[in-house]
C-alpha cells in the first residue's frame, strides 16, 4: 500500500512539473477576426491566424511597434511580446508568399500595451532614471 502511495505522489509530481513553469509569460489569445486586446509587459499576445504552404500573414503597420514577433508564424499563428508601453495599429494582410496579388483578407488589432504597474514599477522607473508620480 505504502508503495502504491509513493507511486502516486511521484506520478502527480512529475505531472505538475511537466505542466507548470512559474517563469512562463501568461499568454493573451487574441481573436482571429481582430478587435482590441490589452497585454500587460511580461506576457504574450497569440494571433492564431493560420497559415499555408502558399500563403502568409504579413505585417503592414504600424512601423514604430509596440508589439514584436517571436518569430515566423506557423500552421496556427503567431505570437508577440509586448516591447513599449502605448497603443498601436497592428494590421495584417494574407497574402501568396511569390507575386505582386492584392491581399486575400486583412485582419486588425488594436494593441495596447498599459505603463507597467506591478509593486516594484516606481523602483525600477527610478533606476532606468524616469520619473514616476
Amino acid at each position: 500500500m505504502r508503495a502504491l502511495a509513493a507511486l502516486a505522489v511521484f506520478s502527480l509530481t512529475g505531472c505538475f512539473a511537466y505542466q507548470w513553469d512559474p517563469h512562463s509569460p501568461d499568454t493573451i489569445l487574441a481573436s482571429p477576426q481582430g478587435g482590441a486586446v490589452t497585454v500587460p509587459h511580461g506576457s504574450r499576445l497569440r494571433l492564431p491566424l493560420a497559415t499555408d504552404a502558399e500563403h502568409e500573414w504579413r505585417r503592414v503597420e504600424p512601423q514604430i511597434l509596440q508589439v514584436v514577433a517571436e518569430g515566423p508564424a506557423d500552421a496556427t499563428g503567431q505570437t508577440f511580446t509586448p516591447v513599449r508601453t502605448g497603443d498601436e495599429k497592428l494590421r495584417l494582410e494574407y497574402k501568396r508568399l511569390t507575386g505582386d496579388a492584392p491581399a486575400e483578407r486583412s485582419v486588425t488589432y488594436d494593441v495596447s500595451v498599459p505603463e507597467e504597474t506591478g509593486i516594484f514599477s516606481r523602483f525600477w522607473a527610478r533606476v532606468r532614471g524616469k520619473s514616476s508620480s
